[in-house]
């Protein structure tokens, strides 16, 4: 506990230095997503930046290039594993999303770092490398603090996120975690907190399942004047086979889509229910006039706890009179614990094909999924979880779920068996993705006083 009362004075008074630090690493501009080529070598930059903080630590720490074709993945763990403590892995990513939002509406240069109003401003610097940069501050306090580190340590920190997680998977699956040995607990900070203040640990994380429909039609696109009324018309065909999986009240009509869904105990109910929801002020962000859904669950639980079916892009022909060769529909589901997502897979791919006529050709593709992740709240490292959050700051933290989705959280469970813990360090409100994407630099202190306190409270017996 001594060691722990140091690393906290010790990151109070580097507070300061240690957010110059983060700013370097906000300024590589790492983009992952939608580039067609990164150019100036960032992706490498961002990854050695990464290496060199690891190093400084006194973690031995190299670059893996998993293969030709991904960006490099970051591993780093404690010299030698003692037999005597436990080991945690600790995973992040320094890949980001691109800033094409418009880049017209950032109003800062969204790789400046720019410090504003308590804030830092940048492309990265809610998600993730902010978080991330979170624990490995909280590793160098702990060293400075004196003592043996409590836990053997592990960092995983990806480039490919933000474009599917490529090399991390195949680093997993081809055995990179077993040199490792047991793993006590996996901590990842790549999920927001409940609102300012609110901090909190995430006990689940929907599941998803994405694939593309296409109906197709005439070989070219053809006249509507002088073949309509006598062919089929895929957009048509699509539109109206999709207006058939949701009833008026948005519940699923595809057979056998809830046969999955474990029922939410009586225990997480009761949490949820105690949360306030301001359904006002939902309206306001999202510029939206009311909030729907399936009937007989609350707001919170329709976001966290129940199984989604959406429309997310279509396509098809042009502003011309025209019937289309072919008309295209993306569609994704958020899935909950029990769904079996190659279940729910062929269950809809099997509903949309009787909803169109006989002998249309229809195909599916480019598709992917990942089960849903819950921990219990009744699991024994959450009350150690909780307690780092309430050391780290000072406030009395909430459980919650989360609607979204992160594929490597299931693949990084069933791998090492261990219990992943999702500590959010930014808020739903610090625009991932968006123009102005910002991050509380007061979380970022409080985030690293926690991430200390965890691993002190993980390396106890």
């Amino acid at each position: 506990m001594a060691q722990l009362e140091r690393a906290l004075k010790h990151i109070d008074a580097q507070r300061c230095a240690y957010t110059e630090e983060l700013k370097e690493w906000v300024r590589i501009p790492s983009i992952s997503a939608g580039a067609q080529e990164d150019s100036t070598g960032a992706l490498a930059r961002a990854a050695d930046f990464a290496v060199a903080q690891c190093e400084g630590l006194g973690l031995r720490a190299e670059k893996v290039q998993v293969s030709p074709d991904t960006n490099p993945l970051v591993v780093a763990r404690t010299p030698s594993f003692s037999p005597g403590r436990p080991t945690v892995l600790v995973y992040g990513h320094y890949d980001v999303q691109g800033v094409d939002n418009p880049r017209s509406a950032w109003t800062c240069d969204p790789f400046g770092a720019e410090e504003k109003e308590g804030y830092l401003l940048g492309r990265g610097s809610s998600d993730n490398k902010g978080p991330c940069f979170a624990h490995l501050k909280a590793v160098q306090a702990l060293r400075a603090a004196g003592g043996e580190m409590p836990v053997n340590l592990v960092f995983l920190i990806e480039g490919e996120e933000e474009c599917g997680s490529r090399a991390l998977s195949q680093f997993i699956t081809g055995g990179g975690l077993e040199d490792f040995g047991p793993i006590r607990g996996v901590v990842i900070s790549d999920t927001s907190m409940y609102g300012p203040d609110r901090p909190s640990l995430t006990l689940g994380l929907r599941g998803i399942l994405f694939f593309q429909l296409t109906v197709h039609g005439p070989k070219q696109d053809v006249h509507s004047g002088l073949f309509g009324g006598i062919i089929h018309n895929p957009n048509q065909l699509l539109v109206r086979a999709l207006a058939t999986l949701h009833d008026a009240e948005g519940r699923v009509l595809v057979p056998g889509f809830y046969d999955q869904v474990l029922p939410l105990s009586r225990r997480e109910k009761t949490i949820y229910d105690a949360l306030e929801v301001d359904e006002a002020a939902y309206c306001r962000n999202l510029g939206v006039k009311q909030l729907i859904g399936e009937p007989g669950y609350s707001v919170l639980e329709r976001r966290w706890t129940r199984p989604t079916l959406e429309i997310n892009h279509l396509s098809g022909g042009s502003p011309r009179t025209v019937i289309p060769a072919r008309a295209t529909a993306v569609i994704s589901c958020r899935l909950v614990p029990d769904q079996d997502p190659e279940r729910i897979e062929a269950a809809l791919q099997q509903y949309l094909r009787a909803q169109l006529p006989a002998g249309t050709e229809v195909e599916f593709g480019n598709t992917h999924s990942s089960p849903a992740y819950h921990l219990d709240p009744d699991h024994p490292l959450v009350p150690r979880a909780l307690q780092a959050i309430r050391t780290g700051f000072g406030l009395e933290p909430l459980l919650t779920r989360e609607g979204g989705s992160i594929p490597i959280v299931t693949q990084l469970h069933q791998h090492t068996g261990a219990s992943v813990l999702l500590i959010g360090l930014g808020q739903i409100t610090d625009n991932w993705h968006g123009p102005d994407e910002h991050f509380s630099l007061r979380d970022f202190h409080r985030g690293m006083r926690t991430s200390a306190a965890l691993l002190c409270a993980l390396g106890e017996e």
